[in-house]
């Protein structure tokens, strides 16, 4: 699999290399309080008792990490853990998680096992669990077959296909990697080009529902989310634009971009509908999207919500559970269940992080980071988190600070919710995994981010001897 290019910093604290970073749209927080700008209160979510579980890590299965870096004295760090709740910037509902990465051991804990609203941190789990299950060179196939002059467009998983021809890996991205332009090219070679044919569009492994019911309504509105099927064109937006509206149906639009792309090529196409795979039919034609490893830098950095949502499905579909939300959910639990995660207490409505329901506590996450360490598949993780000071919104958030290329994390905001999951080092060189969640928060990000990140920044600076 290629390597990211971006930034690399290697020293001992080579560490740098792998620490760092924000998704810069978090649950569309591209902005800071892009989410908040349809203020809506949310219950406290309850505190439910967690018990830490540490997932093994064996110390050759990193980067160098400067594994003889000293442990930062966990009272130290405890401290500053409840420094952090009780800033006035944050607040009660704040439950802080920190976990030395090699040896597991818990350095703060102020209640860590607690499940909360937690927003686009979700998407770490969804990530970490595709991963683990399905590899990093995992793809999904997009099929034609014919039949009786009728070409049956059979959905795979690919919401990012492109409505011309793919790039095939020419860029490092996963949007556009496959196109309708190269299936049509493949039908025409198998049919010739004065071939009068009917487009059917077959997307019934995904059943839907096409929006999340969990969902916001202002976030389809917005064009923070599309309806999630198993095939559309660039996700489904109707302009090049993050937050373009989406097509309603984005399976049989994508249809419609197929039609026009065999027009080009050179066929008559006389209508596109919905319909079902004939059993008669013969293949003609197949895509494979862009390998796994870049679905998920792609939704990471981009905290795209309809992609997660998409990723969840296609787990789902992949460990033989129907392609829906709730498929999707138990695909998730069971896979981090089956890495060692002590998942007790986790609840998941959707793969993405916009339902107020979901529960998970800092330690679901710490572990879920930890174990994806472990493992052979979701290892990369670390490489698609963005690391601080250089890119998403973490870039200007710890611009010209400590913090700056010596983590990486995920970002998590909704209405009165803030939350941060990752992997930092200390100025010593060791390796933590932290998660903080705050929900109930009032209105707005700035001041309980702020505080966020003077604690990161503190940890960062800790020696934190006894």
């Amino acid at each position: 699999m290629r390597r990211k290019a971006g930034i690399a910093i290697v020293t001992v604290t080579a560490v740098l290399a792998m620490v760092s970073g924000y998704a810069w749209a978090d649950a569309h927080g591209h902005v800071p309080g892009v989410l908040t700008t349809e203020p809506a209160e949310l219950p406290p979510a309850p505190f439910l008792a967690h018990a830490p579980v540490n997932a093994a890590v064996s110390t050759d299965q990193f980067w160098p990490v400067g594994v003889d870096a000293p442990l930062p004295a966990a009272s130290a760090v405890q401290e500053l853990a409840q420094e952090l709740r009780a800033d006035p910037r944050t607040g009660s509902s704040t439950n802080v998680a920190v976990v030395d990465v090699l040896t597991g051991d818990v350095l703060a804990d102020v209640d860590g096992g607690a499940t909360q609203v937690p927003a686009s941190t979700t998407k770490t789990l969804t990530a970490v669990a595709a991963l683990a299950a399905l590899g990093p060179d995992f793809t999904t196939r997009t099929t034609v077959t014919h039949a009786d002059g009728r070409l049956t467009l059979i959905a795979g998983g690919d919401m990012m296909l492109a409505a011309g021809m793919g790039h095939g890996g020419e860029r490092d991205e996963a949007n556009g990697w496959a196109g309708m332009g190269d299936l049509a090219a493949q039908v025409v070679q198998a049919l010739g080009a004065e071939t009068d044919v009917e487009v059917v569009v077959d997307d019934a492994e995904f059943p839907g529902p096409l929006i999340n019911a969990e969902w916001p309504s202002y976030a389809v509105r917005r064009g923070y989310v599309a309806g999630v099927s198993g095939l559309a064109v660039d996700i489904a937006r109707v302009e090049d634009e993050l937050y373009a509206q989406r097509h309603r149906d984005p399976s049989l639009s994508a249809g419609d971009d197929f039609a026009r792309a065999l027009t080009k090529a050179g066929l008559d196409v006389t209508d596109v509908r919905r319909g079902t795979n004939p059993g008669s039919a013969t293949e003609v034609a197949t895509v494979e999207s862009a390998p796994l490893s870049l679905v998920v830098e792609h939704l990471i950095h981009q905290s795209d919500n309809t992609i997660a949502e998409n990723l969840g499905r296609v787990l789902a579909r992949e460990t033989d559970r129907p392609a829906t939300p709730t498929g999707a959910a138990e695909a998730t639990i069971a896979t981090l269940d089956e890495l060692g995660v002590d998942t007790e207490g986790l609840l998941l409505y959707d793969s993405a992080g916009f339902s107020i329901r979901n529960r998970i506590s800092p330690f679901h996450l710490t572990q879920t980071m930890r174990a994806a360490l472990a493992d052979p598949g979701a290892r990369g993780l670390l490489d698609y988190l963005p690391v601080a000071g250089a890119e998403g919104t973490v870039e200007e958030r710890f611009e010209g600070t400590d913090v700056a290329g010596v983590m990486r994390a995920k970002t998590g905001s909704l209405t009165g919710v803030t939350s941060l999951a990752g992997i930092i080092s200390t100025a010593e060189g060791r390796l933590l995994t932290f998660a903080i969640l705050a929900d109930g928060m009032p209105y707005g990000q700035d001041r309980p981010r702020d505080a966020f990140d003077d604690f990161l920044l503190a940890l960062t600076q800790c020696g934190c001897d006894e």
